[in-house]
């Protein structure tokens, strides 16, 4: 009879953990590594939104995968759910970027770098902490350049157009890249971002 109490208890510990986890594997809110990130057009996943007037570039959610790629989410909710999450913590997520700042004549700043090995890097142009980190530096609606998944490239849009010799440097780095993003400038704006050209040599 005592020999039993044990095992019961042991299978009862086993049964409540089994429950435990069962319920967690059919949670259907996303992972925590779950992003909004920019990714190119012709990823295509079936979960995505479009940039206004873009058409290289669209939004989805993804988390890192095997061999470097991403893994995109499928579930309902999972976009206002990130969206939500970098609301939260997107202050956070840019406190921990390795940020650039390049000041010209005057000490005027006319060039923000932002770059990392993070492959939701562009998760940043996303959160709405970007846009009230960086206006107060470059201007309402400051160009944001994302060649690549590892690079940003932040410009005031007064300023006039990007310099070319660093416009090149940019296309260049985006045909080359392994995980090219987009060859299009963007604006930036408190809604999010809008396609407003593309980076050329000239």
């Amino acid at each position: 009879m005592t020999a039993t109490r044990p095992r019961r208890r042991g299978k009862r510990a086993f049964l409540v953990f089994l429950l435990a986890a069962s319920s967690a594997l059919g949670n259907d809110s996303p992972d925590p590594g779950w992003r909004v990130v920019l990714v190119p057009a012709f990823e295509r996943p079936s979960l995505h939104e479009n940039i206004p007037g873009s058409d290289t570039a669209i939004l989805a959610v993804a988390r890192p995968g095997e061999l470097g790629l991403l893994e995109y989410a499928t579930t309902r909710g999972a976009m206002r759910w990130a969206r939500d999450l970098a609301e939260k913590d997107g202050d956070t997520w840019l406190a921990a970027s390795d940020v650039e700042i390049r000041r010209g004549k005057g000490r005027v700043i006319d060039r923000i770098l932002i770059t990392g090995e993070n492959p939701l890097l562009s998760s940043l142009v996303v959160s709405p902490a970007f846009y009230r980190r960086f206006e107060p530096l470059l201007g309402e609606g400051f160009h944001v350049i994302v060649p690549q998944r590892n690079t940003i490239a932040l410009y005031p849009r007064l300023a006039g157009r990007i310099p070319p010799l660093e416009a090149g440097t940019l296309l260049r780095s985006h045909l080359i890249a392994s995980h090219p993003v987009s060859r299009e400038v963007f604006r930036a704006t408190p809604g999010g971002l809008e396609a407003d050209g593309i980076l050329s040599e000239e």
